[in-house]
């Protein structure tokens, strides 16, 4: 496999070649890396040569459009039927139509200082989420004051609901600090925020941390009407840092019967019980919360140098002096099966030097496990996960990366099934790239493409300029939609089986 990539790698397009004949280039060059890793695989497994009867149908991924200018882009949710996208960031959330090979803004709402939490003189949004009837988004609204951040006395933000498409404020309520992930519940009764309340940063170890929390807000009553309850975070199964529970990102499960929360900080991922009927009112008691520990991981990969510099330049990446490294999980994304019965998790991994984390007396390192992994939804076993694959195509594709730290940076991550196929859609966050894995085995996770959004920084020693975040699959055609904060765009892939 060395070999190979060390081909892939001195294998440059002509440079009297157009921006879309070289992009078009890259993409082929992306689909015979997944060509050779199929049979590398097969090879390996001693299966020989499968017959065409065997052989699964070819997905492709295509980057369709790229809606540029956005106001705040970090964050999305897409509606149930397709039709449009909500986008959130900074103080904007945008409502964006989407059709079959094109993105159109249809309303912007800005924030204004009624809506920021109660004691702050500025405020960010965060999460969104979209009703099950696309009548309405929730948003997440946390305290952004430099005085108050800076003395660690960030107060409680807000969830505020927008009528779509018109984007017209129907309500607000009072959740935790630092709201970072909204999720509505399928059954439209209730909604999840993951309260990440993350003070300090550099202190995580202190027992006077604030623990972060998860806002279960009752939606039975209107949104004008909201209530919600913080269910508090045990410490027990958390491995890093038990008495400061962070979560990141949360998830609803198909059912109404529970949701998932990344813990990111602490190396784990919370699930929660959701009792049948809701209790009236809401009572914390009612929740039961299960920590699963996600574990660490050994990997290979370019570890030396600042993206762009030395022995970390796309234009001449150097496979022999990858080296192995472990490091913790850590993930930011999470995502449900269909069936339930498993989640996929994008492993960002964000440890510091400065809180010197071990894993059961084994050192951590700082760069970044670099993978998807696979959990049982009911035990938290873990059961695989991909490898140095996403580090490995990057380096094939000449994107860019931080090899010194965290790598390509798997962000947030969504599953769908396409042609009977379960797969996980990954935002690549420092690659400007969208990978897809097959998991419709959990125990065999297969990367089976990884999708340029950004041609621009391929081969070009530069920081990604996307630096892609939210990500939602449209089962209904076969889309997939992306937010990159730092481009301030969202980009629209069409999937095709071949």
């Amino acid at each position: 496999m060395r070999a190979i990539f060390q081909v892939l790698s001195r294998f440059e397009p002509k440079k009297a070649r157009s921006r879309q004949k070289q992009f078009r280039f890259f993409r082929q060059r992306s689909l015979l890396w997944g060509t050779i890793a199929l049979l590398s695989l097969s090879f390996t497994l001693g299966m020989g040569q499968l017959s065409s009867a065997q052989q699964p149908p070819t997905i492709q991924a295509e980057v369709a459009f790229t809606l540029p200018d956005l106001g705040g882009a970090e964050m999305l949710d897409v509606a149930s039927d397709g039709s449009l996208a909500v986008v959130a960031g900074g103080e904007t959330v945008t409502v964006v139509n989407i059709s079959a090979d094109q993105l159109a803004v249809a309303q912007t709402w800005t924030l204004s200082e009624e809506y920021f939490p109660e004691g702050s003189n500025a405020a960010e949004i965060t999460g969104v989420s979209v009703s099950p009837d696309n009548t309405y988004a929730l948003v997440g609204v946390k305290d952004d004051d430099e005085a108050n951040l800076e003395t660690f006395d960030e107060v409680p933000g807000k969830v505020v609901a927008l009528s779509l498409p018109d984007l017209n404020v129907l309500g607000q309520v009072t959740v935790g600090r630092g709201p970072d992930s909204v999720a509505i519940a399928p059954n439209g009764e209730f909604a999840a925020v993951a309260n990440e309340d993350e003070e300090n940063e550099e202190d995580l170890t202190n027992p006077e941390n604030r623990p972060g929390t998860v806002s279960i807000i009752d939606l039975r009553n209107g949104l004008e009407n909201m209530t919600q309850v913080e269910i508090p975070l045990p410490p027990e199964g958390i491995p890093f840092f038990p008495n400061d529970p962070q979560p990141e990102t949360v998830r609803i499960a198909s059912d109404n019967s529970f949701l998932v929360a990344t813990l990111q900080e602490n190396n784990a991922v919370a699930r929660i019980e959701i009792p049948s009927p809701l209790p009236t009112p809401l009572d914390a008691s009612a929740f039961t919360v299960t920590n699963f520990d996600v574990g660490i991981r050994t990997g290979f990969g370019l570890l030396e140098d600042s993206v762009g510099e030395g022995n970390c330049r796309s234009s001449s990446y150097d496979l022999s002096l990858r080296q192995e490294y472990t490091a913790a999980r850590e993930p930011d994304g999470i995502a449900l099966s269909p069936d339930l019965s498993f989640f996929v998790t994008a492993d960002e991994d964000n440890l510091t030097a400065v809180n010197e984390q071990s894993y059961n007396g084994i050192p951590m390192s700082l760069h970044g496990t670099r993978s998807v992994s696979v959990f049982d939804a009911q035990t938290g076993e873990l059961l695989s996960d991909s490898g140095d694959t996403i580090e490995d195509s990057i380096l094939a594709l000449q994107l860019p990366q931080r090899c010194s730290s965290k790598g390509p940076e798997p962000e947030v991550v969504s599953i769908g099934e396409v042609n009977g196929r379960v797969l996980a859609f990954v935002a690549i966050e420092r690659s400007d790239a969208m990978t897809i894995h097959d998991v419709t085995d959990p125990r065999n996770i297969q990367l089976i493409d990884t999708v340029i959004l950004n041609p621009n920084v391929v081969g070009a020693d530069i920081a990604a300029e996307f630096e892609p975040e939210g990500i939602e699959f449209i089962p209904q055609t076969n889309q997939v939609v992306v937010s990159n904060p730092e481009g301030g765009s969202v980009s629209l892939i069409n999937l095709t089986v071949q």
